[in-house]
């Protein structure tokens, strides 16, 4: 983990998730993951998942590790990031490993959620609405109330879609957030499923940006290079008490220009990445597009990716590559 010990966390105490404790991420790659248009093969990826996941937990098999981690019981929301368009957004096929894994250990279709913040955003990437009570549910929070991409204020969004936000505002630093009523009240375990991006606020987005889709006035948490927010949002019960598992599609990422698809910056780390602790995850997102901006003579981010560090100041993970395991296993055939 070359570039971990440079820039962004050099001279960083560790102080996230308890100094004695080691926090595991695990790695896939596979050079052969994606076509040239950095789509997912379906057969390769859902191998790359399940070695993660064994990676991750250490289980001989995979029911076990998914056993590990949910119940049948559970209602399990599958967050994923499609703000990217058809290009750049969680893709379907590493979503239908993650739901494979969760029916081979006994939860019912119903009560898997595959969700964003809005409806309109869910068809472009290859997901279809689902709001029925058969099948596997697939739907924005907002339940396809808001039907266009215009900005619209933290009062105008609440006369709009407030319904489907909670009508309790947690507070997040400074700022009061309004959570989805997915996360509050519809499900009992969830599964992060974000890419690896640049983002030209915050510098990066990945595990713990991804919950800025969770709640409904983002905008408001921007200031700042979203530091402190971004920690504090993760630190929040609702986010902190139910996540199961992180699970990084990187399959293709964006190195500049991000958060909104950008072709000329795409490239395609072909990986997978599994956790739970936001701020290692993010700090391995970190170094990935390190590698790449500086293959392609660009600056480091890690100056303007202030919100790790604030996040392992507050307990919410780890960002010492001391305190982190790194897991990692490459599945390229040999040549």
């Amino acid at each position: 983990m070359g570039l971990l010990g440079a820039g962004l966390v050099a001279g960083q105490s560790g102080a996230g998730a308890g100094k004695s404790e080691r926090s595991i991420v695990a790695v896939v790659n596979h050079g052969q993951a994606t076509d040239d248009d950095g789509a997912g093969r379906p057969e390769v990826v859902g191998s790359m998942v399940d070695r993660t996941m064994l990676a991750f937990t250490g289980k001989e098999t995979v029911e076990e590790a998914w056993a590990g981690l949910v119940s049948a019981d559970d209602v399990v929301g599958i967050k994923v990031n499609v703000r990217g368009g058809p290009r750049m957004s969680t893709q379907p096929c590493v979503v239908a490993s993650i739901v494979a894994g969760l029916q081979a250990v006994g939860v019912k279709e119903q009560n898997i959620l595959i969700w964003d913040a809005w409806n309109r955003e869910l068809p472009p990437a290859g997901y279809a609405i689902n709001e029925s009570d058969q099948g596997i549910r697939c739907y924005g929070s907002d339940r396809g109330v808001h039907t266009t991409g215009t900005r619209l204020g933290r009062d105008e969004l609440r006369k709009k879609v407030g319904e489907h936000y909670s009508d309790r505002p947690v507070k997040v630093a400074d700022r009061e957030v309004f959570f989805t009523r997915i996360i509050e009240e519809e499900i009992t375990a969830l599964i992060n499923v974000p890419l690896i991006k640049d983002h030209r606020i915050a510098g990066l987005t990945c595990s713990m940006k991804n919950h800025y889709g969770s709640i409904l006035n983002p905008s408001d948490l921007h200031g700042n290079a979203c530091d402190p927010y971004l920690a504090a949002l993760n630190a929040t019960p609702p986010i902190r008490d139910k996540t199961r598992l992180i699970l990084v599609d990187g399959l293709r990422g964006l190195y500049n220009g991000g958060p909104r698809d950008k072709p000329q910056w795409r490239f395609r780390p072909n990986c997978i990445v599994a956790g739970t602790d936001p701020v290692a995850i993010d700090s391995y997102a970190l170094e990935v597009l390190e590698r790449e901006r500086k293959e392609k003579g660009m600056p480091p981010l890690g100056p303007r990716v202030r919100y790790l560090a604030t996040a392992a100041e507050m307990g919410v993970g780890q960002i010492n590559p001391e305190q982190i395991e790194f897991r990692e296993v490459d599945l390229t055939p040999a040549t």
